[in-house]
């Protein structure tokens, strides 16, 4: 038999038994399975050029699973063994967590002390191309594959970020990336506790234990769990870190899906080693999963106060089948439930008009359906509206809305950067400067408990002006863009000298902005050097908790007993 006929004949075989399997269902599903197979048969025999079979089965695959939600993908063998080098918590990368939000392969979190950490990448950033190539409609597990590689490559991604004007590109250098999943405890100078939790892997629920151990040992009136930027891990931390901060047999979270194998309910098995005292929870956009049920519970359960800016809302539970010749399918089973019956999963992969969800089941009826109308069906025709967001209670009675992702009890943002201090950032000079400079100076640094002088910081100024740092403001751009366009446009003269005066103005007011940011630049300068010299935590003890101002006001929350308990009561509005 010809080879082409036999792999073609092999091909409509595999549809055919997906025909058998829907045979005895659905009439119309049997139509529709016929007519796959004819047109695949079509295709690969009748186009005008050879077709790669390959890619024509793989290209179907996507397309099924592209009509459902971003996490449910095919593996082929080397991405499924990609995979699980994931599980094993080492591998060669960037140090980012991503998604996929409105066809865009956004980032969910930054993870701390990784290559992109310090390059300034930030949660909420949509990587719009990957060395030059557009990664509208990728798959995360795509660029996966492409982010990845041997440590001390380098890789070019191109960030669109809200309030940027342009998009602007990162050159990042790959590093071995490990995670601790509590790089951080200690007490503030007030005598708060302070735990930052960056990732929930299999030791996670030991370290919180362990750290809130020895808190309560020191005194500690009170605690902050800092879940910020917390992409999420293992279910079964998630319930041991919650855990911690609850009695024994308290509902953490459940799970529903279409079978009852997918129906769980996880309750805490054990006392707590904090189940009472002020808690405050720090979350923001890039919280997500775990993260989202630590929070949720403890919200739920009326246990602590939740502060910062909502979460990121990735509430689906995926499974992995393991299929042919090492290939694999990721695929969504059911969602997370925190213990209010509020779903954490927001909406959005619903909106999607090739979506082959159906959103309403009692209105849902095959038979009736005309097999050849591929238009959007009736069930999908509200997504696009916006909803009111169902509302829930908490244990004591307060309201919490549903709708995806956790609204804080007080929503609080830190001031943002201005586009020098994020132009530094992004171009990793303060980690350069820190490097180049302590080669010579390393042994003037004593202390970690230092003060940065104008002098240091005129030499991170030189620093800067020879590594050819531009900054352009936000209105310096703006200028341009005009400039260009009165370059093809008639003016009058008065306008031009108005236009080139105010550009000059703007120059000074650059010079300006450098010592508007001088706190900052000082703040970052500190924080790299005792980064390099005395490590991680002595950079969280000296620099990040005290100069936070998330945190700090977390600590407020806290010894103002009364403004927390009036957080914890019912209210007629959230």
């Amino acid at each position: 038999m010809n080879r082409r006929v036999l792999k073609i004949t092999l091909v409509v075989g595999l549809f055919a038994v997906v025909t058998v399997l829907f045979a005895s269902t659905n009439t119309t599903i049997l139509k529709q399975i016929k007519l796959m197979n004819r047109v695949l048969t079509a295709i690969y025999t009748d186009y005008v050029d050879p077709i790669d079979y390959r890619k024509l089965i793989k290209g179907a695959i996507d397309g099924m699973t592209s009509t459902l939600d971003p996490h449910t993908v095919f593996y082929t063998p080397k991405q499924y063994k990609e995979l699980q080098v994931d599980t094993r918590g080492k591998f060669g990368g960037l140090g980012i967590q991503i998604g996929i939000r409105d066809n865009w392969l956004t980032v969910i979190a930054p993870i701390e002390g990784t290559p992109a950490y310090r390059a300034g990448i930030q949660a909420g950033d949509r990587i719009i191309k990957i060395e030059g190539k557009s990664t509208k409609g990728i798959t995360v597990e795509e660029a996966v594959t492409k982010l990845r590689g041997e440590p001390g490559t380098k890789v070019t991604i191109t960030i669109q970020r809200e309030g940027e004007p342009e998009p602007f590109d990162v050159t990042i250098v790959r590093d071995i990336i490990e995670i601790k999943p509590v790089p951080y405890y200690g007490m503030t100078k007030e005598g708060v506790g302070y735990i930052r939790l960056t990732q929930f892997s299999e030791l996670a629920g030991d370290e919180v234990r362990k750290a809130l151990k020895d808190l309560k040992s020191q005194g500690a009136k009170g605690i902050i769990l800092d879940l910020r930027s917390n992409p999420g891990g293992l279910l079964s931390q998630a319930v041991e870190v919650a855990g911690q901060f609850l009695h024994k047999n308290s509902l953490v979270v459940f799970t529903k899906g279409r079978t009852i194998y997918q129906s769980r309910e996880y309750y805490t098995d054990f006392e707590g080693e904090y189940p009472e005292g002020p808690l405050v929870v720090l979350v923001d956009g890039g919280s997500a999963s775990a993260s989202e049920i630590v929070s949720g519970a403890i919200q739920d359960h009326d246990r602590g106060l939740i502060l910062g800016q909502p979460t990121f809302g990735k509430g689906l539970v995926q499974s992995i089948r393991p299929l042919d010749e090492g290939t694999a399918l990721k695929i969504t089973t059911a969602k997370y439930y925190i213990p209010s019956g509020r779903c954490i999963q927001k909406e959005d992969y619903l909106h999607n008009p090739r979506s082959a969800i159906i959103t309403d089941t009692l209105n849902w009826n095959p038979d009736t359906l005309d097999p050849w109308d591929f238009s959007t069906t009736p069930a999908d025709t509200d997504t696009t509206e916006e909803k009111e967001k169902p509302v829930y209670y908490t244990e004591n009675g307060r309201k919490v809305y549903g709708g995806g992702g956790i609204t804080p009890d007080i929503e609080f943002e830190p001031p943002k950067l201005n586009k020098l201090e994020v132009d530094l950032l992004r171009k990793g000079l303060f980690f350069e400067f820190a490097v180049h400079y302590l080669a010579d100076h390393k042994k003037e640094f004593t202390s970690p408990d230092f003060e940065v002088s104008d002098k240091l910081v005129e030499e991170f100024r030189k620093f800067i002006k020879e590594k050819n740092f531009e900054y352009k403001s936000r209105i310096d751009i703006l200028l341009e863009q005009i400039d260009s366009v009165a370059q093809e446009d008639t003016i009058t003269e008065e306008t031009r000298r108005i236009l080139d005066q105010l550009k000059q103005q703007m120059k000074k007011e650059d010079e300006l902005d450098f010592e508007r940011s001088k706190d900052f630049i000082k703040r970052e300068i500190k924080r790299q050097i005792v980064q390099a010299i005395w490590g991680e935590k002595e950079r969280y003890r000296v620099v990040d908790v005290p100069n936070d101002p998330t945190i700090q006001k977390a600590i407020s929350v806290i010894l103002d007993r009364e403004e927390y308990q009036k957080y914890l009561q019912p209210h007629d509005d959230k």
